[in-house]
């Protein structure tokens, strides 16, 4: 039995580059990704993970990528490819409606789900870094496998205020991911 340690996130603060363009968004973008960083950098100390699993850009470096490498962990990316998205009849559109959002989510969760037990090896720790969304059916999947999960999701972290929305040189507000719902204005 291996410890899983489920983190959802807002997938914005995972990337690299900057998606802010105003100081203020630039400012509160920076701020949340360095918490984010940094609650990584404790989940790493406290559980010293032997891999990895991050849900992130399949053409880019995330900050789960990063970290993996700074700390010499395994690391397999989670997101299922457009092609195989297709071929498991998920559509570009899955996310219209609640029906084929759940739908989509399922069979991303038995993806992300599959690759970890593809490169978990002999892992006794493992860290998944997720969308907010998934923390759940991930965590069902492992339980029934009979991992011993913890979970956390970000959303609740007091550091976190979502994307900053920005409109005429100013952050006029920010939108969050909610379990289910995305862009969220509040």
């Amino acid at each position: 039995m291996s410890k899983v340690f489920i983190l959802g996130v807002d997938h914005f603060l995972q990337n690299i580059e900057s998606v802010c363009t105003t100081p203020v968004g630039k400012e509160s973008e920076t701020n949340q990704k360095d918490a984010l960083k940094a609650r990584l950098e404790e989940l790493i100390s406290e559980r010293r993970p032997e891999l990895i699993a991050e849900e992130a850009k399949l053409d880019r470096e995330c900050m789960g990528k990063q970290i993996a490498d700074a700390h010499g962990c395994k690391y397999c990316n989670l997101t299922m490819p457009w092609e195989d998205r297709l071929k498991s009849g998920v559509a570009r559109d899955y996310d219209r409606t609640r029906e084929t959002r759940r739908a989509a989510y399922t069979v991303f969760e038995t993806f992300m789900f599959e690759q970890i037990q593809k490169n978990r090896g002999s892992s006794d720790s493992i860290l998944v870094i997720c969308g907010s969304y998934h923390v759940d059916g991930l965590e069902k999947l492992f339980r029934t496998a009979g991992d011993d999960v913890q979970t956390e999701d970000t959303y609740h972290a007091t550091w976190y205020r979502g994307l900053p929305e920005e409109s005429s040189g100013e952050v006029i507000g920010f939108y969050k991911e909610i379990h289910g719902r995305s862009d969220t204005r509040l």
